[in-house]
């Protein structure tokens, strides 16, 4: 079953945004967006995807993971995209689930360290920090218009997301 628009539950405020990045893999040519920590309580439930885009989510909802199978020489690039400046942390749950979506425009800047997955062409009323790195744009209804990567690093055999999930590991537990 596809869905055209994702509706969205939004609780703010909350505490500090959750560790999150994104880390273009060079030899899959493809984004893996880490969001939280990493561990066994955390873990894969459902999905929203469409050709080029996957949305990870636990039981509640929670977004925990966006993987980007689209390479990167794809992604339109324009410089004029900058990510939103005023945002708020929110605790954001996605109400659908295993079901496919429209493939999102994906922009990005000169450099492809910045890369906007935009879903719906309507004008956002919110923007909230899901996490460090990723924020997510939302309509008058809640409905999801866009997710924001900033800060992508180039990573190769997966060290460096590696590295971040046992770091955002440790940092969680103390």
């Amino acid at each position: 079953m596809s869905v055209s628009a994702l509706k969205l539950r939004i609780n703010t405020p909350t505490g500090e945004p959750l560790p999150g990045r994104g880390f273009y893999q060079l030899e899959e040519e493809s984004l893996y967006v880490q969001i939280g920590q990493f561990s066994r309580k955390h873990r894969f439930f459902s999905y929203l995807e469409s050709e080029q885009v996957r949305l990870d989510l636990d039981k509640e909802g929670r977004l925990l993971f966006i993987e980007v199978s689209c390479p990167r020489l794809h992604w339109k690039v324009d410089d004029r995209v900058k990510p939103p400046t005023r945002t708020v942390p929110a605790d954001i749950r996605w109400l659908d689930f295993r079901k496919c979506m429209d493939n999102p425009e994906l922009l990005t800047d000169r450099h492809h360290t910045l890369l906007l997955l935009r879903f719906l062409h309507q004008f956002p009323v919110r923007n909230y920090h899901l996490a460090k790195s990723v924020i997510v744009d939302v309509t008058n209804e809640d409905l999801l218009a866009a997710i924001w990567v900033s800060d992508i690093v180039n990573d190769m055999a997966g060290q460096k997301i590696a590295e971040f999930r046992k770091k955002s590991r440790f940092s969680q537990e103390a």
